[in-house]
């Protein structure tokens, strides 16, 4: 699928170019993935997940409703983190999605956690695609298209980035109008976070 490698946003790189190892705990086969080298604190926005990207960021993609934060739901406790959702206001527009992966790296049952589990997801083939973009600016940070092509081809792309060696956040839009627009539109809302969290708000 080609719409998600974003030409002016983001850049795909091969993915054998990882810059580093991990053998997980319990024996599991050493796994290469690219480690962050510039790492990030998301602590001051797990309360108020919705601030980490700018209105005038949203406004490039479409009209959006004002974020719906999540930080006290099951699911926000349990099973990801932080959250926001911004829906579009045009029937049939994009629908974005920011999460600050917190519990989900606590939950990793091998022990790996930030970007390592998206890598080992696409080794045990739960899923069966997984493509490294670079987001400008940052190329201390390294993300991932993963995901399953079908979801891909649907409209709906995440893209997660490492902030630590055991933290991440993921940014997936979903845009059924048009597919193809999903990823751009997710990588560039991602850099955007990273920019809020290195002090470019």
């Amino acid at each position: 699928m080609t719409a998600c490698s974003g030409e002016e946003r983001g850049t795909p790189r091969p993915a054998n170019t990882a810059s580093s190892g991990s053998v997980a705990p319990g024996g599991s086969e050493s796994l290469d993935y690219p480690k962050v080298q510039t790492p990030l604190d998301p602590t001051a926005y797990l309360q108020n997940p919705c601030e980490l990207v700018p209105a005038a960021v949203l406004e490039t993609l479409a009209q959006f409703d004002p974020g719906e934060p999540d930080v006290d739901s099951p699911a926000a406790q349990k099973m990801i983190g932080p959250r926001c959702t911004w829906v579009s206001s045009d029937v049939g527009g994009p629908t974005i999605g920011v999460s600050i992966n917190t519990v989900r790296s606590e939950l990793i049952a091998d022990g790996s956690g930030g970007l390592e589990a998206e890598y080992r997801s696409k080794a045990n083939g739960r899923i069966d695609h997984l493509e490294p973009v670079s987001l400008p600016g940052h190329p201390g940070n390294p993300a991932v298209i993963a995901a399953q092509s079908s979801e891909l081809d649907r409209g709906s792309c995440p893209v997660t980035v490492g902030l630590s060696d055991e933290l991440t956040f993921t940014v997936r839009m979903i845009h059924s109008a048009d597919p193809s627009a999903a990823c751009d539109g997710a990588q560039k809302v991602a850099a955007a976070v990273l920019d809020t969290l290195a002090g470019g708000k």
